[in-house]
């Protein structure tokens, strides 16, 4: 599940939620309770290549040529 990075326009708080990609942006502030969060774009991703076989730059430990 995605997590997404909110800011409140009226505390000026900013959190994260974690929601399915379907669901629509919940403007409910954690930190005042007021309807004024709104969803951020986020330059952070969440993306790991895990298990055996990947290095840090993506690629797979077999080498094929």
């Amino acid at each position: 599940m995605p997590t997404y990075e909110y800011k409140c326009d009226a505390c000026h708080a900013e959190f994260e939620r974690e929601q399915h990609v379907t669901d629509d942006p919940d403007p409910t502030c954690v930190v005042c309770g007021l309807s004024a969060a709104r969803r951020m774009i986020s330059s952070r991703t969440g993306f790991a290549l895990k298990g055996g076989g990947w290095f840090t730059d993506g690629y797979s430990s077999t080498r094929s040529g």
